[in-house]
């Protein structure tokens, strides 16, 4: 365990249209604003990390690319209700990029409005 570092304080994603992007992570994800500035926001999960939005021209997204090519999410969401989650992407038309069960839990990928690899998953239940 680190003596130095305690815990992830927040996780910041760049963003073009600060406005559209707060409406669009209060609408699709379901976040709650806490601070909105027209240069950067801070929007709640029900737990963790706050989700801080950066207006910049200079970063068109963020997003790592794995071994064989595909994009990847720097971070992941965490959810209860994935099958929610994926409907509500598909309504607002969300580009999907997976939604699969991998094993240990099923885990959907998507991409913001602003190109940001986005992503989360559910844990399977333990069973007894």
């Amino acid at each position: 365990m680190s003596k130095l570092i305690e815990n992830v304080d927040h996780v910041q994603l760049p963003v073009t249209d600060m406005d559209g992007a707060v409406s669009w992570c209060k609408e699709v994800l379901g976040l709650k604003s806490l601070t909105v500035y027209p240069h950067a926001a801070w929007l709640k999960f029900n737990l963790g990390p706050v989700l801080m939005l950066h207006y910049s021209t200079k970063n068109d997204k963020t997003q790592w690319l794995s071994e064989d090519n595909f994009p990847m999410p720097s971070f992941m969401f965490l959810t209860k209700h994935i099958d929610l989650l994926h409907s509500t992407l598909q309504t607002h038309e969300v580009r999907i990029r997976q939604y699969e069960d991998h094993g240990f839990g099923w885990v959907i990928k998507f991409i913001d409005p602003f190109g940001n690899e986005l992503g989360a998953y559910q844990p399977k239940k333990e069973t007894e």
